[in-house]
């Protein structure tokens, strides 16, 4: 159960904290080109959605955001990772309930995009996964 939280936290902090993903979601995809054509209107749809709630969840979490949440993630000397571990103390239940919510809704919408993957395409997801662990070499 802790690791879960601890999950929803770090998932939450990794997508409140990192502004440009969205903009570079639409510039870079995470996906080949080759893949991208095999995906069928349903799948780009459930992708869409991902992105939306995504989205939606980001700005919810911002505007719930105390001053003294805000501060800290506005001051400069303090590092990403004390940022995100003073912030998720000060989480009310409230902010921790919408986190949850909306985790809830994407990992169904994930579920339901990876249930609908075919034989081929995940055999080029598992290929786009070993190039990028690759260049991380």
């Amino acid at each position: 159960m802790m690791t879960r939280k601890i999950k929803i936290f770090v998932l939450i902090f990794i997508t409140v904290f990192n502004l440009n993903t969205l903009v570079s979601q639409d510039k870079k995809s995470r996906f080949s080109k080759e893949l991208i054509e095999t995906f069928t209107d349903s799948q780009k749809e459930l992708i869409e959605k991902e992105k939306k709630y995504l989205s939606k969840q980001r700005i919810s979490i911002r505007k719930t955001f105390t001053d003294s949440q805000k501060e800290i993630i506005a001051d400069t000397t303090i590092s990403f990772r004390e940022k995100r571990k003073m912030i998720m103390e000060l989480f009310s239940n409230d902010q921790k309930k919408l986190i949850e919510r909306y985790d809830r809704r994407i990992d169904t919408i994930r579920k339901k995009f990876n249930k609908s993957l075919s034989k081929k395409q995940r055999i080029l997801i598992t290929n786009i996964k070993r190039k990028r662990s690759k260049k991380n070499d």
